[in-house]
């Protein structure tokens, strides 16, 4: 479904990498993610990379992990559960690895722009929430609202790739160009370039995808999509 929904974009990405907002294009949300999905994930944190920002502080909640029988160390299903009742934003990493369709879907990703290596993360939370500041990201990426609304705002503004340490998050809005100011609504899709600024400002339940793009990593490897069937 993405790769049909790329495909209509009036976007010459040869010449524009300009930031982007597309109303109403995603025709079943549902299809990319769901509460359910979330539930799953949240019980199964030994699959997953998981993680919680505080609604009130905007610092990460740190929830302790715990050895386990014959497996990686990792968070209390509970733990994570009231986390999420209470509130707080949840960002869930690595999401394409749930099933095959996700998988697919970033794969589809990948066929339309070659050079990158693509992801799908989870955003959702049930109450207002601050969120990240302003901040940028080293991939390019796809925002999806499945549920719910965000206000989101994209900036003209990029950093270098000639820095390292940024002050991003000291910035505020007023210091720089606003490109995009509007509230994501189900069905909605945004498009943020590389190393262009940005703020999420969630308000109430919602649910969200992004989809990651990373290039210019000569030593990332390719993620081997394919589906193989034992003997």
């Amino acid at each position: 479904m993405i790769y049909s929904t790329l495909q209509t974009l009036d976007k010459d990405w040869n010449i524009d990498d300009e930031p982007a907002y597309w109303q109403g294009v995603i025709d079943d949300p549902s299809y990319y993610a769901t509460y359910k999905d979330v539930e799953y994930c949240l019980n199964n944190p030994q699959f997953f990379d998981i993680q919680f920002i505080d609604r009130i502080s905007c610092t990460y909640v740190q929830l302790p992990q715990f050895e386990r029988c014959w497996s990686r160390p990792h968070m209390e299903q509970k733990d994570l559960v009231d986390c999420w009742n209470h509130g707080h934003n949840v960002i869930i990493n690595n999401f394409d690895q749930i099933d095959r369709k996700r998988q697919q879907i970033c794969q589809s990703v990948e066929e339309t722009f070659p050079p990158i290596r693509a992801s799908m993360h989870i955003y959702a939370g049930t109450r207002d929430c601050k969120s990240f500041r302003i901040h940028e990201d080293h991939a390019n990426n796809f925002i999806l609202q499945i549920d719910g609304e965000t206000h989101w705002r994209v900036y003209n503004n990029r950093a270098s790739n000639l820095v390292n340490e940024l002050p991003g998050w000291n910035l505020k809005h007023e210091d720089l160009d606003c490109k995009i100011d509007v509230i994501l609504k189900p069905g909605d899709m945004l498009y943020i370039p590389a190393r262009c600024y940005h703020q999420a400002q969630p308000d109430g339940r919602r649910l969200s995808v992004s989809i990651p793009m990373q290039h210019g990593f000569p030593n990332l490897k390719h993620r081997d999509r394919k589906w193989y069937e034992i003997l």
